[in-house]
């Protein structure tokens, strides 16, 4: 929650539309006066931070320390189909991946022991390929065609 929260104060403010220029365009964003080091290096600081009160409140839920559980690959995958099938780019979007990963997860991990990590890699691809924006993308589309289609039927 608290790096949601970050995330929502950063993304108006000026330092994250300073940072989001230098994502974009480091040279135009340079030109007009941004500086990219800085931005850069506070883009890099806040990341670690909360990246590393996250560890930290992983580290106090799990009280005990086992080398082959905290630096599995599946960490590392899990994180980041979590954000590619919510919406990269977007605050919420995360958040909502994250929901209906776990979900899934514990639903498929139930009745397909087996197959439910091939079925997540299926699902990797398939929202990488149609929906790169994620659920957050797709809820967008959704909303586009129903208001095309009630629009249509007046």
């Amino acid at each position: 929650m608290v790096s949601v929260g970050v995330v929502a104060w950063l993304v108006p403010s000026r330092l994250g539309l300073g940072i989001r220029a230098v994502r974009e365009d480091e040279a135009a964003a340079e030109a007009t006066g941004v500086s990219a080091l800085r931005h850069k290096l506070l883009a890099l600081a806040l990341s670690t931070a909360l990246a590393g009160l996250a560890g930290g409140a992983f580290a106090y839920y799990h009280v005990s320390y086992y080398p082959q559980h905290t630096f599995s690959p599946a960490w590392t995958f899990d994180a980041v189909l979590m954000s590619y099938i919510g919406g990269v780019g977007t605050v919420h979007g995360p958040v909502l991946g994250a929901l209906f990963y776990v979900i899934l997860r514990e639903v498929l991990a139930v009745r397909w022991v087996e197959f439910h990590l091939i079925i997540f890699g299926v699902l990797f691809m398939l929202v990488v390929l149609f929906f790169p924006g994620g659920l957050v993308e797709a809820w967008q589309r959704a909303r586009r065609l129903v208001s095309r289609g009630s629009e249509n039927s007046q």
